[in-house]
């Protein structure tokens, strides 16, 4: 693939004369190169993506393209804006640096090009009901930083709409902040978010802060966060604070976190089946701040206290009150994965945790 051109050095591009300088972050082909003799030099979509994009983005692409597979944008933000409510967007393969992408429309989805991975380097923020995020690498490192001083980089993704998706996606902020987030926007509560088959991890600033989260459900209804693997965020993998409500987790894999998964405050009627926690570094695997909130369940788990801290190495690392229905836990003392150092979070076989957890395909250190 050609080397494309940073913003900082403009200078080393081919110009016409009369013709503007490329705005930043956007490559401009040299004067004798079409897009579409450029676009005939990369592999052309796959037959699957032929079906699925309405339109498409490419890091040889330009803003003043078509959208074509043969013209493609250039960014994602050019390309969302773009896109009709019920259309896809696709990514070529690469990496995409944009300090803030929102999908505005409703019913839109952004996905990484079929049989291809794009990388976003700066935030996205889905603020459209039934918005979807599929098949990528975010990496909200690059976003803005929040205005207070008690947190680092915006959340990404954040979920401001009702019935998102984000599916399959490899999610992280390294040192930075928050990753996946649902926040109540303009007097819109995001409910019936669907959060799955994710990989989320290495979210947060270091040493930890109590702020940084791998996924945070703040003010939602209905949700669903299923199959995904969180593992090594600086705080919280999973928070419900302060007030999630009828939130379903189950089947996630939740390892290594600053602590597995905290209810907090209002949130009530939130149902957590079937899950791993185990490892947590900080704080417990499983606990509770200020709990008001009624109805919360924490059922059929398998757990495993690792901290290093022996005060949080007993009862498999849950504390939790009696506000919270506890029952059919199990509890593992030994290895849990197959390899746990290759971020391999596959059940290993005897484990006492067999049948729980995140799929294998999402397990595996290369799922998505």
């Amino acid at each position: 693939m050609k080397r494309l051109i940073a913003a900082g050095a403009l200078a080393a591009v081919p110009l016409v004369p009369g013709l503007p300088l490329p705005s930043p972050g956007e490559h401009r082909l040299p004067p004798n190169e079409s897009l579409a003799s450029h676009a005939r030099s990369h592999p052309a979509p796959t037959p699957r993506a032929r079906r699925i994009c309405n339109r498409y983005a490419a890091p040889w692409g330009s803003n003043r393209g078509r959208g074509t597979a043969s013209s493609p944008f250039r960014t994602p933000k050019r390309l969302v804006h773009a896109l009709r409510s019920g259309k896809t967007g696709c990514l070529r393969a690469g990496t995409y640096r944009q300090r803030e992408v929102k999908l505005k429309r409703d019913g839109i989805t952004l996905r990484s090009s079929p049989g291809e991975r794009a990388t976003i380097r700066g935030r996205v923020v889905l603020e459209g009901n039934h918005d979807g995020l599929y098949h990528l690498t975010l990496d909200g490192s690059a976003g803005p930083r929040c205005p207070e001083q008690s947190c680092g980089t915006l959340p990404s993704p954040t979920i401001n709409g009702s019935d998102a998706r984000v599916f399959g996606n490899d999610i992280t902020s390294p040192r930075s902040g928050i990753c996946v987030a649902t926040k109540a926007w303009d007097g819109h509560v995001p409910n019936r978010f669907r959060i799955v088959g994710n990989r989320v991890h290495d979210c947060g600033r270091l040493p930890p802060t109590e702020h940084d989260h791998g996924i945070y459900i703040a003010d939602a209804r209905g949700g669903l966060i299923r199959d995904n693997v969180v593992f090594d965020n600086a705080d919280r993998g999973i928070q419900l604070f302060p007030n999630a409500r009828s939130t379903v987790v189950e089947h996630n894999t939740v390892d290594g976190n600053g602590s597995g998964i905290v209810f907090s405050l209002e949130s009530s009627s939130n149902v957590v089946r079937h899950n791993v926690f185990s490892n947590s570094v900080v704080r417990w695997n499983a606990e509770s701040f200020q709990l008001t909130g009624l109805g919360n369940r924490f059922v059929g788990n398998c757990v495993r206290a690792g901290n290093p801290d022996s005060a949080y190495d007993v009862d498999g690392g849950v504390a939790l009150p009696r506000i919270v229905k506890i029952a059919r836990d199990r509890a593992a003392s030994d290895g849990v994965y197959v390899d746990r150092s290759a971020s391999d979070y596959r059940i290993a076989w005897g484990s006492a945790c067999a049948g729980e957890g995140a799929p294998a395909s999402v397990a595996r250190p290369t799922g998505r």
